[in-house]
């Protein structure tokens, strides 16, 4: 790598809409994979598990990922739409450049890991007496009665749901909540991005019909413009 590409590549990280989106990314893919695989967790945080008493599990993760998620894209976006920004210049740059279209990749990332992190909610997550039927996409139009503890319905998780947290109630809400927590992160993060570099509504949905190799609607959105 070049030393100029080594410089953009920094200016690039240096963004702080970047560094955020990137931390939340990792985070999503370290909740997912607990998710998928929660006896592998032991309920400690990094670093300071042994000084915060907080017992967390996959469910935990499942539960409020998502929330979060949509909370760290709502901060992104005002981040990005303030009047007074410390974004990069590469960021700032009027041209849909490459660093844009790694913004766009690093977004579509974190809504796709959000999404499966949710699905996790019907694919995994059930009260104890309903988990050998499901999925429980179910839960979208029925709800649960009475307080009833989650349970993480994989093999080997007893121990864990000894620690879960019960339904909100009414659970209704909160299966639709893992319906629409993706949806808003959506939403905020492609306002975030055409904040971020600078790009009005034509140009953003040209330029993602290019990153997703749809050129001749492209074609079609400049010619209509011209």
């Amino acid at each position: 790598m070049s030393k100029t590409s080594t410089e953009d590549a920094g200016a690039f990280l240096e963004d702080p809409v970047v560094r955020l989106a990137l931390i939340t990314l990792a985070g999503l893919v370290l909740a997912l994979w607990i998710a998928r695989a929660p006896t592998s967790f032991n309920g400690k945080l990094p670093l300071i598990g042994d000084y915060v008493p907080l017992k967390l599990n996959a469910v935990h993760f499942i539960i409020f990922g998502p929330l979060l998620t949509s909370l760290v894209a709502g901060a992104l976006w005002f981040q990005a739409a303030r009047p007074v920004q410390v974004h990069s210049d590469k960021l700032q740059s009027g041209d849909a450049g490459r660093d844009a279209i790694a913004l766009l990749v690093v977004f579509a990332l974190v809504v796709l890991v959000s999404a499966a992190l949710s699905l996790q909610y019907f694919l995994t997550l059930a009260p104890a007496e309903m988990c050998p039927t499901r999925p429980h996409y179910d839960f979208l139009w029925t709800n649960v009665p009475g307080p009833t503890r989650i349970t993480h319905c994989m093999s080997g998780t007893e121990e864990i749901n000894m620690e879960a947290p019960y339904y909100f109630e009414p659970q209704i809400l909160q299966s639709w909540g893992h319906v629409l927590w993706p949806v808003l992160t959506t939403c905020l993060l492609i306002g975030t991005w055409r904040h971020g570099v600078k790009l009005g509504p034509y140009k953003a949905q040209v330029l993602a019909f290019e990153v997703m190799g749809m050129e001749p609607l492209a074609q079609l959105f400049r010619r209509q413009r011209s």
